[in-house]
């Protein structure tokens, strides 16, 4: 009998392992399913930011293909769901809704400050974080509990832009040419208010609608207001047909703007056209900072153009996280929320994120920011106006320059006099990237 009972055991004891080894596989498949930190991306595809959502869109899979390859957040693998958009409002509500089903840690995007306005209530009830590139003043005033920006807003931004206008190059009466959306209007509103404050005139203001490419009769309306110089407000897709008009009319007066007047894909197309530009951007990629620099060679090397500031907000959203979770030791929303928007992000510490930075309340990031000029189809930085001393401008050789001081004005004067003379018709736009 002992002959018959022994293989019985036997086959018991196989089956038994066998099925312990199969609820353990069963445990682990599960936990390995949950070591997931579920991102969902939205992102411009086609319209009007389709340049602005594709570059946004490049940074943040880059950032998560980054991370990813290096254990992920805290042992959790990132997984992605994008969704391609076109630039409308009721898109960008269906993808976010898509997009919340899936119950995500956080969404980012959408870049254009419309779209982020149109699909943020999709993520409020919840406190979803949202990762925005928008940057309308607007946007904060709706107060979103869990909405963060990736750059500056225009709060921040405007009156640095209204600064280098006045206090730099000294316009005393100063045109406005914007784009007529949530980004345009709320900027105008403020570069009125923040020119005024400073002691000058805006002597025009205009309104283009998104997409515009002939900008004659808008060239001719500027220049016949003969004003000192001109702001001009646009995005990305606006930004070389106005240049191109404004040069071919013959003005030849400062021309100034913010970040997306000195993205790459507008002084790509744009030409010598954009050459003499002053720009205000929260975000340059021409800084000699070694991470900053390390991140425009792996970008290029990636998608075989340069990145631009759009680029760096996506990149931004992603390391935000990945920084906040890993100091928490934990993945728990509520707790990201609180800690970013209380603690300040030391680039000492998270060198990935390219600059220190800081949240409020709102959600406002506040961050360094630079004045730049175009020159040869790239920008070169004029200084850096530090996130904790905005009333300040670092050189790049160290020196700091009081902003409203009659060497901040000659230094710019000097920047803003290789500028010619006489405006020119523009060339053609160079082939490639830079």
């Amino acid at each position: 009998m002992g002959g018959i009972l022994a293989p019985m055991k036997s086959t018991s004891l196989t089956i038994a392992l066998a099925r312990a080894s199969l609820i353990a596989a069963i445990l682990l498949g599960g936990a390995t399913a949950q070591a997931q930190l579920k991102l969902a991306g939205i992102s411009e595809a086609k319209g009007g930011g389709a340049v602005a959502g594709g570059n946004f869109r490049n940074g943040y899979l880059m950032a998560v293909d980054e991370i990813n390859a290096k254990g992920g957040v805290l042992g959790q693998r990132i997984e992605l769901k994008q969704y391609d958009i076109d630039t409308k409002p009721d898109d960008a509500v269906k993808a976010t809704s898509e997009a919340m089903a899936t119950k995500p840690f956080a969404i980012l995007g959408p870049v254009f400050s419309g779209l982020t306005s149109a699909s943020m209530a999709g993520t409020a009830e919840s406190r979803t974080p949202q990762l925005t590139g928008g940057e309308a003043a607007s946007l904060s005033r709706k107060f979103h509990p869990s909405l963060l920006r990736t750059t500056l807003t225009q709060a921040g931004s405007v009156p640095r832009l209204a600064a280098l206008a006045v206090r730099g190059a000294g316009l005393s009466k100063v045109a406005v040419l914007y784009v007529d959306n949530e980004f345009g209007r709320d900027g105008k509103d403020l570069l009125v208010t923040e020119i005024k404050r400073r002691g000058a005139q805006v002597v025009f203001d205009q309104a283009v609608k998104p997409g515009t490419t002939d900008f004659a009769a808008a060239a001719a309306a500027v220049k016949k207001a003969a004003p000192d110089g001109l702001v001009l407000y646009v995005n990305e897709s606006e930004g070389p047909p106005a240049l191109k008009a404004l040069r071919a009319a013959g003005f030849d007066k400062p021309i100034l703007g913010d970040g997306p007047l000195v993205s790459q894909s507008v002084l790509d197309a744009a030409g010598d056209a954009a050459d003499g530009l002053l720009a205000h951007t929260s975000i340059s990629l021409d800084v000699a900072n070694p991470q900053v620099q390390d991140f425009v060679r792996r970008y290029v090397e990636r998608y075989n153009k340069r990145p631009d500031h759009n680029s760096v907000k996506g990149w931004f959203a992603v390391q935000v996280i990945k920084a906040v979770c890993e100091q928490l030791g934990r993945i728990d929303q509520a707790a990201f929320l609180k800690f970013v928007k209380e603690q300040p992000l030391d680039r000492s510490r998270n060198p990935a994120l390219l600059s220190s930075a800081s949240y409020d309340f709102f959600g406002d990031l506040n961050r360094d920011s630079y004045y730049v000029r175009v020159q040869g189809g790239s920008t070169s930085v004029l200084g850096t106006i530090r996130r904790a001393e905005g009333g300040t401008l670092e050189q790049p050789d160290g020196r700091v320059l009081v902003i409203d001081s009659r060497e901040f004005r000659n230094m710019i004067a000097g920047a803003a006099s290789a500028t010619p003379a006489s405006a020119k018709p523009a060339k053609a736009a160079k082939a490639g990237t830079h």
